[in-house]
């Protein structure tokens, strides 16, 4: 797959996240710390060979659908910034909705909290575009409290991920 469909997918995905905070009427300094934050941790995906990882997992898995999921998500995620800028991370990951703002055509955003013994331990996302050359998938927000908890949503994410080109942040 070329750079550039790579890239043009993975803009889609930070316009996205950017329009909660860009598009919101009184955004707080907090959320737009957060979303600059976020953008300057972010790296470029490159494609990922799905077909050679092992698909398991330990984790109880939910996408995120409700508001108290998406709490769960943002303040899970926020731990992986220095204790510092958690809070403003957690301002910007809140706002994010998955039905307030329309999606652009052809594109799908699905978040996921991994739960171990009730408690929220690790977070992922799939960002999927139709591109000029078809279907790519993006794995993103991949976070785990341990290393197991991340590998696990990771493969929870990678068995989602079956139907195109897969890219992810390494």
């Amino acid at each position: 797959m070329s750079k550039s469909i790579i890239l043009s997918h993975f803009h889609k995905k930070r316009a996205w996240m950017a329009s909660h905070v860009e598009s919101a009427q009184f955004p707080t300094l907090e959320s737009k710390e957060g979303l600059r934050l976020y953008k300057a941790a972010e790296a470029e995906p490159v494609e990922i060979d799905v077909a050679t990882v092992e698909k398991r997992g330990s984790l109880i898995v939910y996408e995120v659908d409700c508001h108290p999921l998406m709490v769960r998500y943002a303040k899970t995620l926020s731990l992986k910034w220095p204790e510092h800028e958690r809070e403003t991370l957690i301002a910007f990951l809140s706002q994010l909705s998955l039905t307030d703002l329309p999606l652009p055509e052809g594109m799908q955003v699905q978040l996921f909290v991994g739960m171990q013994q009730g408690a929220p331990v690790a977070t992922g996302m799939l960002v999927t575009s139709e591109e000029t050359t078809g279907k790519v998938i993006g794995i993103y927000d991949v976070f785990g409290l341990s290393a197991e908890a991340k590998n696990s949503i990771r493969h929870h994410l990678y068995a989602l991920a079956s139907e195109g080109t897969v890219v992810g942040e390494l």
